[in-house]
């Protein structure tokens, strides 16, 4: 049995290990470990190919099918196993074609396209989600007022110390349940981006990245994401599920385009003297005056075809200094 093996048998079994946890602990812990639960499975893929990957996502869902129940394995496949190793698949994926001079050139897959591909699936993760917990809007917010409930009896503390009232409780209700897809969205995004990253990273670190670092401040989707995006929008204001599946995949798609937008930013802001503060402000702008700030970063992916903005040249290495 060689190395590779074993490493990728002990990922999926550390995987799963962080997802049951994630599963029976308490509040706090669910969000730190459940964002940890991809992050073996993106180190194993990123060092031995995507069938590491594979191996480790295999092995999880067993694992906890054996441990737990079938729903534990299905739902850690479907929500980190596959989705991770489909992404490094994708990642690693290569091909040599002639150029001019007669020698052979790789091209690798655009990070781009996984982008749109890791927002799609985010969609489909909220639908899949709703889904679990009815059919209908009227289902949604008897288990979203369920959990409330469970809030007030566990003696949570509220924001300003006082718990909600009955009208200020059926607004939370109302708000949490038109909310939920996008929540559900926004978060699994997150969670896949960040774990890919720093799987990609320490694969780096190791020497064992097969793919050189890309440049992501040319990060770049294909054009139907536009189009995707503009349908999702109009599809978000359809009544009961419709409304909250569509509002799920623009809320996916308007987070990547974010993304573009900072890398953007990152891009024609490389060799000005003062692109520490200029970064530092879009990120406390992102922050704190969110959506509004959002929405002006994602306009810049989305207005950069017909004015393009960006220059290869840029963010492949670290600018110059200024001369003396």
């Amino acid at each position: 049995m060689n190395k590779a093996f074993i490493i990728a048998i002990g990922a999926g079994v550390v995987s799963g290990l962080l997802f049951l946890a994630a599963a029976t602990g308490a509040v706090a812990s669910l969000m730190v470990l459940v964002l940890l639960t991809p992050l073996p499975l993106a180190i194993a893929g990123f060092c031995y190919g995507w069938a590491g990957a594979a191996i480790g996502a295999l092995v999880a869902a067993a694992f906890l099918t054996v441990i737990g129940s079938i729903n534990a394995g299905l739902f850690h496949l479907i929500l980190f196993g596959a989705p991770t190793t489909a992404a490094i698949c994708m990642l690693l994926l290569s091909r040599d074609y002639p150029s001019e001079d007669g020698q052979s050139t790789r091209e690798w897959y655009p990070v781009g396209r996984v982008l749109f591909g890791v927002a799609m699936t985010a969609g489909l993760i909220a639908t899949a989600s709703l889904y679990t917990l009815g059919t209908s809007v009227a289902d949604l917010e008897k288990h979203v007022s369920t959990v409330i409930e469970r809030m007030l009896e566990a003696e949570i503390p509220w924001p300003g110390g006082e718990k909600p009232k009955p009208d200020q409780l059926r607004d939370l209700n109302h708000l949490l349940t038109l909310s939920f897809s996008a929540a559900i969205a926004l978060f699994w995004m997150w969670v896949t981006l960040t774990n890919l990253w720093i799987g990609a990273k320490v694969a780096r670190a190791s020497g064992m990245l097969d793919r050189p670092w890309p440049n992501i401040s040319m990060l770049d989707m294909p054009p139907v994401a536009g189009i995707a995006l503009a349908l999702a929008v109009a599809a978000s204001f359809l009544p009961d599920y419709p409304g909250l599946i569509a509002t799920g995949f623009a809320t996916a798609l308007f987070t990547a385009f974010t993304l573009i937008g900072l890398a953007i930013i990152h891009n024609v802001t490389w060799s000005n003297p003062v692109r520490p503060l200029i970064l530092f402000a879009t990120y406390v702008f992102l922050l704190f005056f969110n959506p509004i700030s959002g929405l002006a970063i994602a306009s810049l992916a989305l207005v950069e075809p017909l004015l393009p903005l960006r220059k290869a040249e840029n963010g492949g290495r670290p600018p110059a200094p200024p001369p003396d």
